[in-house]
């Protein structure tokens, strides 16, 4: 003998509601448990785990580090393009050689061996520079993979704008080591 339970299942809609509002719930914990980081200052270096950064102004000519650890550093850089056009310039260093990184960008695929010496690797094209407010939040076009020889793995994406907020310079990131 079968007994058949009337009631309510919960709809697809329910589940996916559901797992959005967790998931909404865990990016307010790591944004609320992640230091803040503000004007030129820069992160401590982080260990494993997810670490958002959020609102990091800048003036132009100051630079400050997004992210730090052991084979990587993402630094974002608020520049004068002349004429009253400020850039929120970022991108990422190897701290150790022989770091492969790869990023999309528009569509076209890049892996870049990245040694100490190397400068700073722009990522991405989308470096908003405007003489007024402009912010470029992609998710896709803004991200890159890393991996250092001994397996550290980053995975990072950056958002920035440029007058806006109070700040010539503004930027957010999320990475994932």
């Amino acid at each position: 003998m079968s007994t058949t339970h009337v009631g309510s299942r919960p709809s697809w809609s329910a589940v996916v509601l559901a797992a959005v509002i967790a998931a909404l719930a865990a990016a307010a914990f790591i944004v609320r448990t992640s230091p803040p980081a503000t004007g030129a200052s820069s992160l401590a270096a982080a260990g494993a785990g997810a670490h958002a950064v959020d609102r990091v102004k800048l003036s132009i000519g100051e630079q400050a580090t997004l992210f730090s650890n052991s084979s990587f550093r993402v630094v974002a850089i608020c520049t004068d393009a002349g004429g009253g056009t400020v850039t929120a310039e970022y991108g990422v260093r190897a701290r150790v050689d022989n770091t492969l990184v790869f990023s999309t960008d528009s569509g076209n695929e890049t892996d870049t061996r990245l040694d100490k010496a190397d400068g700073l690797f722009h990522f991405s094209s989308y470096e908003p520079s405007s003489t007024t407010s402009l912010y470029y939040g992609y998710d896709y076009y803004q991200e890159f993979t890393g991996e250092s020889p001994s397996g550290d793995l980053l995975i990072g994406r950056v958002s920035a704008g440029v007058h806006m907020r109070g700040a010539d310079c503004i930027y957010n990131g999320l990475f994932v080591n």
